[in-house]
């Protein structure tokens, strides 16, 4: 299964994570951007990189609660459903939560990385 094919299979909240996600690499670029282009080192911001992840990993545990809710009740209106067919449903949801989590991992340490780099800067221990 390619990229594109698990982003579609994940239901309709992935293209939120991957906007997290994405929001997350564009404020930690502009940071960079600053820090080293400019030479201006402030907090501004980088909160955002950390609450983005966050909110990926939450929404994506959402994402597979509601989805699990729905096969449910699919299969209690189904009289006769196949043990792959829940299995695969299953596996399905955890898309969400997977991508979620991967967006949060990959957040977390740029996020303290940039805070503890900015923090010892502002301080003046070059």
């Amino acid at each position: 299964m390619n990229f594109l094919e698990f982003h579609k299979a994940g239901g309709p909240f992935m293209g939120v994570i991957t906007v997290m996600g994405l929001l997350m690499l564009v404020v930690a670029g502009i940071k960079i951007y600053q820090m080293a282009v400019q030479k201006h080192y402030d907090l501004k911001l980088v909160s955002l990189i950390r609450m983005a992840g966050l909110f990926a990993a939450a929404l994506g545990v959402l994402s597979q609660i509601i989805g699990i809710v729905q096969a449910l009740e699919a299969i209690r209106a189904a009289a006769d459903i196949s043990p792959e067919m829940v299995m695969g449903g299953a596996i399905v949801s955890f898309y969400s939560t997977i991508w979620g989590l991967i967006v949060l991992v990959v957040s977390l340490p740029i996020y303290y990385v940039l805070k503890e780099f900015i923090k010892l800067k502002m301080t003046g221990n070059n």
